[in-house]
């Protein structure tokens, strides 16, 4: 009977897991695609930027500065701000993670070696404090990091529908999994853009049209 419970119990976490995965690979998909999408069609420049962790978020910023600019009449730099922001948190993240693994690594080859419990106490604490250290950046990072990007991922929402933008944005905000499909579902909309021809709508050069008022 035990045996039964523990396969139906493995069985469960596996099954979760595996739909974990395949949600996680399609919403990726969704977002990549629904984003690439809209960036070609506003002639957003290297929209296959869209398909590259990290490097997507330049593109989420770039829609947004250019809707803020044909829309509003307004040079913003979002797409700077949040390529920079996330560039710094996955930075720390990594260090984190390394100081972790570092620390781990030393405290298995003291055992080995037969550390006392005062040096053990030591490399503990070291990896706290550390850890604690990096955390008191990373989270105000972060923190900053999702408010540009769900500003960003407004203006996008008022490019596509205007009416129901910022119920997207709420629930984006509390379901994460649905903003990848709104993006998707709503890729060929451009209810909140000026109507004008796809030419006339500003292109991303070496230097865009809202960082240039002459333009």
């Amino acid at each position: 009977m035990e045996s039964v419970f523990y396969l139906l119990d493995n069985g469960l976490w596996t099954g979760l897991s595996l739909c974990t995965n395949l949600l996680s690979i399609v919403s990726y998909v969704l977002f990549s695609l629904g984003l690439y999408t809209v960036a070609k069609r506003r002639m957003i420049n290297h929209p296959w930027l869209s398909w590259i962790p990290v490097a997507n978020i330049w593109i989420l910023g770039s829609l947004s500065d250019q809707y803020r600019y044909v829309v509003r009449g307004q040079n913003k730099s979002k797409r700077k701000v949040l390529l920079t922001l996330k560039i710094v948190a996955v930075a720390l993240s990594v260090v984190i993670v390394v100081v972790c693994l570092g620390a781990v690594f030393n405290l298995a080859a003291g055992a080995v070696y037969g550390m006392d419990e005062e040096q053990l106490f030591r490399e503990v604490f070291s990896m706290l404090f550390g850890v604690g250290g990096l955390a008191l950046v990373t989270v105000p990072v972060t923190v900053v990091l999702a408010v540009f990007r769900y500003m960003a991922l407004y203006d996008l929402y008022l490019s596509f529908d205007p009416e129901n933008a910022v119920l997207f944005l709420v629930l984006s905000i509390i379901f994460a999994v649905t903003e990848p499909f709104f993006i998707f579902f709503n890729r060929q909309k451009d209810r909140g853009m000026p109507p004008r021809a796809p030419q006339q709508i500003p292109t991303q050069q070496a230097q865009e049209p809202w960082e240039n008022p002459q333009q």
